[in-house]
């Protein structure tokens, strides 16, 4: 009789504090879950974040801009004056950057007025140095080269250093066909000449 008794109580009990027992595991069961899910959400996006930041463009804005074909195209549109067309070529660099997957910084640049004044500067350098080699070769002198690209300026000094040298070497040689006496205009024309030549074979 006392044993059922005990049992009954112990039950009645067990009655009473099982849903008070199953309450704190239920809440333990949800905070686990939502501490699993949270982690899963954490390792997901970090794997994103990393998969975006592992991605580096195969090429840059500048090696875009410093395209051998689009260098050179741009550089004819200066030289003939048709300046439109270093807008299509712009296009077709904003193009390539499009499918290199650049940043849309990267992409803004290219369609922005900055980028265009780059490429045109560029190809007025390029001009001045193509120019400059023709005169070179063809001892005239580069005034008015100098005042025809004014974005090489930089690159002036050195240009006359060069043709003081060339004009330097020149007058070594008319020195030479003519050791007795000073050069006259027929010596340093000859010696030219012979400049002109070794400049050639050279070149």
């Amino acid at each position: 009789m006392f044993s059922f008794l005990v049992r009954v109580k112990w039950t009645h009990v067990h009655f009473i504090l099982d849903p008070i027992l199953k309450k704190p595991l239920l809440l333990a069961a949800i905070l686990v879950a939502m501490v699993c899910a949270w982690f899963v959400y954490l390792s997901v996006d970090a794997s994103r974040t990393q998969t975006e930041e592992a991605y580096v463009p195969v090429i840059s804005v500048m090696d875009i801009l410093s395209a051998s074909d689009l260098q050179a195209g741009v550089k004819e549109a200066v030289q003939s004056g048709q300046l439109s067309l270093v807008d299509e070529w712009l296009s077709k660099a904003l193009e390539v950057g499009k499918a290199a997957k650049l940043s849309q910084d990267d992409l803004n640049y290219l369609q922005s007025a900055q980028s265009r004044e780059y490429v045109i500067f560029t190809a007025k350098r390029a001009l001045f140095n193509d120019a400059f080699e023709v005169r070179y070769l063809n001892l005239e002198g580069i005034d008015d080269l100098k005042a025809m690209y004014p974005e090489a300026q930089d690159l002036f000094p050195k240009a006359e250093s060069l043709l003081e040298k060339r004009d330097s070497i020149i007058m070594q040689i008319a020195s030479t066909l003519s050791p007795s006496s000073p050069p006259n205009e027929e010596t340093i024309a000859l010696a030219k000449e012979q400049w002109k030549s070794r400049a050639t074979v050279t070149n």
